[in-house]
């Protein structure tokens, strides 16, 4: 039974129901049970494409295929994806649009990229060589020769959205307005994962195309987004503080359990949260100027609301919360007004006097020039206050300054530009141990955040990887892997070490292995006959790159479709699964020596 509250939520959500792709009673009837549910709505009834349509589409865009540059391949691509899945083909008008989509390809590959407008992009991501797109608006008043603001949007869920609607929605004739005075670039995101993962890489390798494009300012780029978009800034945002001159988070979820409605989550699971839940981050809204918006009447102003009473009792940030009145899921035109007023107050970028930063992992350390390379104790807050030469610490092991420098570390004054705590004291060098540190840190999904490369049948993994994080996943078979591929790619090696020859060259090597028929982690074993054994570990034939036995994402199709806040790891670093029921027998996290526990 829904409350009367609960009722007026949902009815207020209707202000927006029309811009759905659907205008129905049947359609508004789904909306409004996807409402209750909490759950993205489902996309209406795919339009059917004719074998006539298809061949059209394929004859068209076949001389793009020939193309090199990302700028015109981008488009190729859109074509390709949306001819290899149909069912993407939505509504007829996705058949106009890719029409469309190869018109501007055609068309780019003739003229080059506008100087002005609205427009799409390309460029080869580094994860598994796909070409991904980004978009551009570039306003008349732009000179080349000027360092120029730069707005990075992060878009929110769209059920239908794919490369062709991306690429037909950005390449518009629409005038750009008269008063826009800066660059605006919108990250495509790899679709729906609320800016994890790939998703995750995706914004920064295409804020990397667009440095190179045009004259951005480094001290005047600022990270938005609204609902998956907000939930992205507050994520992207709050991990990389120091990468951005302000932050307008809009609506979207900051923590995981209450927004998903997880109602059984393992502890493995819940201490990876840490790494996810962009909550236990708030602190890093100290070093960089943020934006909390939430409609009055939308659900998703627990996201913000998160964020505030965090911070509560904490002064000195340089936030600003605000609440559209009577506002169900957007920006209030009012509330948008205060939001643009605060971040062109606090631009350029300043680095505040006094840093404070929190961590959970070192995938998440960087702040203004100090690196937070490994923790005491994984998925516990690590904190660092700096000041100055002053540096204070909590749960941190390891520090690299961008700079040699003479600092004080927790009392400690010490000379260097590499830190590495032990028996409780402060030494200017790394030793030699391993450690869980950034790039190398677990859990498994860390591993797809970079290149990767697969040895052997990825099965399952390679196809949902290709639908849901938009690339093809790049294979070799084991007598084919350079040393080459060792140094610039993770490896994700299937099988077991008497089907897969690099399984059989490293398994002694590793903390869980195969012995006698069995997998054996320390005191247990299992039939190795009868279950699969997962891992991350750092690759005994290069150490400065992982390699993961079995897996690829430790979630899957369900999670992809359902909402963003599923998208968390479910294994941790190892996993022992039972091949016929694929039961989890096992699952944990090494230590931060990447040892068994």
């Amino acid at each position: 039974m829904c409350s009367n509250e609960t009722v007026v939520k949902a009815f207020a959500s209707i202000n927006n129901w029309k811009a759905q792709p659907w205008s129905d009673t049947i359609g508004l009837m789904v909306f409004l049970l996807a409402f209750f549910l909490q759950a993205p709505p489902p996309p209406p009834p795919s339009y059917v494409p004719s074998a006539a349509e298809m061949a059209d589409l394929r004859s068209k865009a076949e001389p793009l295929k020939a193309a090199t540059n990302p700028d015109v391949t981008v488009y190729y691509k859109a074509i390709e994806w949306v001819l290899r899945y149909p069912e993407e083909f939505f509504t007829k008008a996705y058949m106009a649009n890719a029409q469309n989509v190869i018109k501007h390809g055609l068309d780019r590959m003739k003229n080059g990229v506008p100087a002005k407008g609205r427009f799409s992009r390309g460029y080869i991501s580094r994860v598994d060589g796909s070409v991904q797109p980004y978009a551009m608006l570039v306003p008349d008043s732009y000179d080349p020769k000027k360092p120029t603001r730069l707005d990075v949007v992060l878009h929110g869920r769209g059920a239908t959205l794919t490369e062709v609607s991306f690429l037909a929605s950005h390449d518009s004739e629409k005038a750009v307005p008269a008063d826009q005075d800066g660059l605006v670039m919108e990250v495509f995101g790899r679709t729906n994962n609320a800016y994890r993962y790939a998703g995750e890489t995706d914004v920064f390798e295409a804020l990397e195309a667009a440095r190179k494009n045009y004259n951005v300012d480094p001290d005047r780029i600022v990270l938005r987004g609204f609902s998956m978009g907000g939930a992205g800034a507050w994520g992207v945002g709050l991990h990389y503080p120091s990468q951005w001159a302000a932050i307008e988070a809009g609506a979207g979820f900051t923590e995981t359990i209450k927004y998903a409605k997880l109602k059984e989550i393992s502890d493995v699971q819940r201490q990876l949260l840490h790494v996810y839940d962009a909550v236990d981050y708030s602190l890093n809204a100290w070093d960089v100027p943020t934006v909390g918006y939430g409609g009055e009447i939308d659900p998703q102003l627990a996201a913000s609301t998160n964020m505030k009473e965090a911070l509560a009792g904490l002064p000195g940030f340089r936030t600003l919360f605000l609440i559209g009145p009577q506002t169900a899921h957007k920006f209030h035109p009012d509330s948008k007004k205060e939001s643009d007023a605060f971040i062109n107050r606090n631009l350029p970028r300043k680095a505040p006097e006094r840093v404070r930063f929190v961590t959970y992992t070192p995938r998440y350390g960087e702040v203004f020039g100090i690196h937070i390379d490994a923790l005491e104790k994984m998925y516990s807050k690590a904190e660092l206050d700096a000041k100055g030469s002053e540096i204070k610490t909590s749960n941190v092991a390891r520090l690299t300054l961008d700079k040699a420098r003479s600092v004080t570390i927790d009392g400690q004054t010490l000379t260097g530009a590499k830190f590495e705590k032990a028996n409780g004291k402060w030494e200017a060098r790394f030793s030699n141990a391993l450690w869980k540190r950034h790039g190398l840190s677990g859990p498994i999904d860390d591993a797809f955040m970079e290149s990767f490369l697969c040895v052997g049948d990825t099965g399952q993994f390679g196809k949902d990887f290709a639908k849901w994080m938009r690339g093809d996943v790049r294979t070799k078979k084991a007598g084919d892997v350079t040393k080459e591929d060792m140094t610039t790619s993770n490896l994700v090696l299937f099988g077991e070490p008497s089907t897969n020859p690099l399984i059989a060259k490293i398994a002694s090597k590793l903390p869980i292995t195969w012995k006698n028929g069995e997998i054996v982690a320390g005191a247990k074993k299992f039939s190795a006959a009868d279950h699969t054994l997962v891992m991350i570990y750092p690759n005994p034939l290069n150490p400065n790159k992982y390699v993961v036995l079995n897996s690829g994402h430790t979630f899957g199709e369900k999670d992809f479709k359902g909402t963003n806040a599923l998208l968390y790891p479910r294994w941790g670093d190892y996993a022992v699964i039972e091949k016929k029921t694929g039961a989890v027998k096992m699952s944990g996290l090494f230590d931060e020596h990447w040892r068994l526990q």
